[in-house]
């Protein structure tokens, strides 16, 4: 039975309403409130039926620097991407994090951990397995739930924001377009790049503070790449095959590495797709994500 109330991470109450696509929905749960900075939140959708729900951690882009849970990327808008989740059973947590306008890097990997750990402290009241939670982002939210799939028993970046004590392991991932070797996407982008990768002010940069190939060591850390190891969750990576922003040889070099270290992973190229998969047909892409979760979640 989902409860009706869920419990914020400093002691308040949060109150559920009926889901336009059926079941619950929490607007925001407050799942950590690190001193200084604001209140960390997730929005919530569970599916409507008895029992667990399988959770899909969805982790917006934007670069690092920009973006929302409550905004969707308008070239993704019409996909439908949470509607389709949560037809297909599963509970969808659409988690904030800190931008590196705020602070930099582990800080957004942390936060995201944290409201793992949050979902799977309450998961008897909000109605969640927390023994089958994947982690799904695009872009920069891509990077990211590669992050998480890559790290879940890695003290050394498991953080302390909020809660502590659960695991913030997922066992599954769902990668679309992210970033996973910071030191080589310029040399692996095409002449029609949209970011010169290695400039001071690229959102890489950003990320770990300084210049990408004058920070390697930052950079390094904040590669999925660099975490790849046997024991990894199944993996499905999707990225446009003519992508301008994160080049195609990210997808691949992480999917080489997960086949070299006996890992499971599906690398599925859209011909002809941009950035957001953009001026490629979309169609088959989410009946691919959800044929994936059924099969490892």
């Amino acid at each position: 039975m989902i409860a009706d109330i869920a419990v914020d991470y400093d002691g308040g109450l949060a109150h559920s309403v009926p889901s336009t696509m059926g079941g619950r929905y929490w607007p925001d749960l407050i799942y950590a409130h690190e001193s200084g900075y604001r209140p960390l939140g997730l929005d919530l959708t569970v599916p409507p039926g008895e029992g667990r729900h399988p959770l899909v951690i969805l982790i917006h882009g934007g670069g690092w620097f920009t973006g929302h849970p409550k905004i969707t990327n308008p070239v993704l808008e019409g996909m439908g991407i949470s509607a389709a989740l949560i037809k297909a059973g599963y509970a969808v947590a659409r988690p904030a994090y800190r931008l590196t306008g705020e602070a930099i890097f582990p800080a957004q990997l942390h936060d995201c951990k944290s409201a793992i750990r949050y979902l799977r402290a309450h998961a008897d009241t909000l109605g969640i397995d927390p023994g089958r939670f994947a982690a799904m982002g695009e872009s920069a939210g891509g990077h990211l739930a590669c992050m998480l799939g890559l790290t879940g028993k890695n003290d050394t970046l498991e953080g302390c924001v909020g809660l502590t004590g659960p695991s913030s392991a997922v066992q599954a991932v769902i990668n679309w377009y992210g970033p996973t070797d910071l030191l080589s996407m310029d040399r692996q982008s095409p002449a029609s790049a949209m970011v010169r990768h290695d400039n001071p002010y690229s959102p890489e940069a950003r990320l770990i503070g300084g210049p990408v190939q004058k920070n390697t060591e930052s950079a390094r850390r904040a590669s999925p790449l660099s975490y790849v190891s046997s024991g990894c969750p199944p993996f499905l990576i999707q990225h446009g095959s003519q992508d301008r922003l994160v080049p195609i040889g990210q997808a691949q070099s992480l999917a080489q590495a997960l086949e070299k270290h006996g890992g499971t992973v599906q690398l599925r190229e859209i011909a002809g797709a941009d950035h957001c998969f953009w001026g490629a047909d979309t169609a088959s892409i989410m009946p691919e994500v959800i044929a994936f979760l059924e099969l490892h979640l």
